[in-house]
């Protein structure tokens, strides 16, 4: 082979590695929906407290998400508990000393604030706003506990497990703009130490939590069949209830009629 020859196949091999080298990890191509014309709002944080206290597992987790609804639902504008420069703090810190005044306003049950953060579940659900095609992102959740991140299904960052705080990070490309669902999960079921936060940085910036803008709200933006919702009281009738209520309707509208003959 010509000098020049092997000059243009080494050259060729590098760029192809480099390019394998930033290919993402996750790719998602179809969202869920279109991109609103505003701007994301955050997420719908939830919060299941005193739970089990030997629920040590991201698989725990969840069960006791789909086992009933939330005990207090709340706009989380950004994912950075205990808010602030500290990423973790005492599991013996109520909710009223780490949630931010946003949260603390459209809490549905403030009975939580007087909570310590120990043994309890949260989910942070909605969408993930993508404005162009080929957008790749960097995710990092550091906790401590367990915690995890879904998009579309997918758990793109598993950071299950009893640990202090730290955590994976990972690429995800967005290969169309649109809203992608989303849910951040965590749990804290062991002391001393408590503590979560999820992190996004485009196109190779460095990872931060200001991410609202991104963020868009389960209760705002979800359709009606998004099972998500069966978490929260009153947004979704419980099974029958819709023919039960139907049964209601004709019945009181037969009274009616009955009663103008």
């Amino acid at each position: 082979m010509k000098p020049a020859a092997k000059i243009l196949l080494a050259a060729t091999s590098a760029l192809l590695i480099n390019v394998d080298a930033l290919a993402a990890a996750y790719t998602f191509a179809t969202p869920n929906q279109a991109l609103p014309a505003s701007l994301g709002n955050g997420l719908t944080g939830q919060l299941w407290t005193n739970v089990n206290p030997n629920t040590d597992t991201l698989a725990q987790a969840q069960a006791i998400i789909g086992g009933g609804v939330a005990t207090a639902n709340f706009r989380a504008t950004t994912i950075d508990y205990p808010v602030g420069a500290a990423g973790y703090t005492s599991v013996s810190a109520t909710y009223g000393a780490v949630l931010d005044p946003t949260a603390q306003a459209t809490l549905d049950n403030t009975s939580v604030l007087t909570d310590d953060v120990l043994n309890t579940v949260m989910r942070f659900a909605g969408f993930f706003g993508v404005q162009n095609a080929g957008e790749v992102w960097t995710f990092h959740i550091p906790s401590d506990d367990g915690s995890a991140v879904d998009i579309q299904g997918t758990r793109v960052l598993n950071n299950d497990g009893i640990h202090g705080f730290t955590g994976p990070t990972t690429t995800v490309e967005f290969s169309a703009p649109g809203l992608y669902a989303i849910n951040v999960l965590f749990f804290e079921s062991q002391p001393s130490e408590w503590g979560l936060e999820f992190r996004g940085g485009l196109d190779g910036a460095a990872t931060t939590t200001a991410l609202t803008d991104r963020l868009y709200t389960l209760v705002d933006y979800a359709t009606p069949d998004d099972e998500r919702l069966n978490t929260i009281q009153g947004r979704v009738p419980e099974p029958g209830m819709l023919t039960l209520l139907g049964a209601a309707l004709l019945g009181a509208f037969g009274f009616l009629r009955h009663g103008r003959r």
